[in-house]
């Protein structure tokens, strides 16, 4: 983890295929005089055919909705005080009233990412570098999603272990990536967010962490993360709504940084990283340096020199991109890829996205 300054800082649709008129008829008068099957396929076809449309026009608006300015808060409890200072304080989730089990765990893992997340929690390298049930778990979540680059790079020779624990930058991190002293790394997480959603640890965690592998960083590095761990939060807010409203203090962190980045939009309903329309990309924000697109505050304190990737890193960006990259460092041309292609979620998983956090979309 990077120190960086303190404020939380689509596509084209495929037309249907019309049937030729003449065609048509021929095929109606023929279903017609078959049998009452027939007729129930010519029924079938139709149906199939009016659902593509309805998609395609629900895609179409939301695409005009992502046009709009940023999009304001309904209910700023959500968000960080930082932003809306009328929210109230914020507070990590607290301990469940019972001790959660291995076996709950299991289920939940198995109900996110199924079969590989299953796998993840019985991989018997993972459970020597990550005793901690509860963090192996959060690591299980991540098979699907941009950070899955993570479970490798936690198995490989580069990281020792995943713990509990205070990270050494200070007790508002959630998780740091440091040297173990015996030529590895070793992600500490925060003890003080252990019973966070296992999803968030997951993100925030071990997916976020293990991108860092070796002592270098930088804010382009820290940027370039961020960004990465808040589109996997939005596949996840997507799948998810509910998600969005826990109230914990790592779920309003995520959901500001992700309402921060659905509001770095152009007038075409394009998402960046290094601008936006309009004068802020928090409307209403109390703050009086409103953050005025995704990565202002790591842009002004100077993005530093850059950094070595590694294969997590080559893996996300593909998956958030859609463009064959090799060998990805954090550098320029990375950030700007990003900045340009962000292309994992459609117009209308963006507005799944808003309305799970509550932002008027004016739809």
């Amino acid at each position: 983890m990077t120190a960086i300054p303190a404020q939380p800082f689509m596509f084209g649709q495929i037309q249907p295929k019309k049937p030729s008129p003449i065609l048509g008829s021929i095929l109606g008068a023929t279903l017609a005089a078959a049998s009452p099957i027939a007729a129930k396929a010519d029924t079938f076809v139709q149906s199939a055919f009016d659902v593509e449309q309805t998609s395609q026009t629900s895609q179409t608006s939301a695409s005009q909705l992502l046009k709009k300015p940023p999009f304001a808060p309904k209910d700023v409890n959500l968000f960080t005080p930082q932003t809306y200072s009328s929210a109230p304080p914020m507070v990590p989730a607290a301990a469940p009233s019972t001790p959660v089990t291995e076996q709950q765990l299991r289920r939940k893992v198995n109900g996110i990412s199924g079969e590989d997340g299953l796998r993840v929690m019985n991989d018997s390298t993972l459970k020597a570098k990550i005793p901690d049930v509860r963090l192996r778990a959060a690591l299980a979540t991540l098979p699907g999603t941009p950070l899955a680059g993570a479970i490798d790079a936690i198995k490989s020779n580069v990281y020792s272990s995943v713990e509990f624990g205070s990270p050494p930058s200070g007790d508002a991190a959630i998780a740091e990536s440091v040297d173990d002293g015996n030529g590895h790394r070793k992600i500490i997480v925060n003890t003080k967010y252990q019973h966070e959603d296992i999803r968030l640890l997951g993100l925030a965690a071990t997916g976020h962490e293990s991108l860092h592998q070796d002592s270098s960083g930088s804010n382009r590095e820290e940027l370039i993360n961020i960004s990465l761990e808040s589109l996997t939060y939005a596949q996840f807010v997507k799948k998810d709504p509910n998600l969005a409203s826990k109230g914990t203090e790592l779920t309003r962190r995520e959901n500001t940084r992700l309402m921060g980045l659905l509001n770095s939009r152009d007038t075409n309903g394009r998402i960046h990283l290094l601008s936006a329309q309009g004068d802020t990309v928090y409307p209403g924000t109390t703050n009086s340096d409103p953050l005025r697109y995704f990565g202002q505050r790591f842009v002004e304190a100077g993005l530093g020199a850059d950094t070595p990737g590694n294969a997590a890193l080559t893996r996300a960006v593909r998956d958030v991109t859609g463009q064959r990259v090799s060998n990805a460092s954090f550098n320029d041309a990375t950030l700007n890829l990003l900045d340009q292609n962000i292309n994992d979620l459609s117009p209308n998983d963006w507005i799944k996205v808003a309305n799970a956090l509550k932002l008027n979309t004016g739809a």
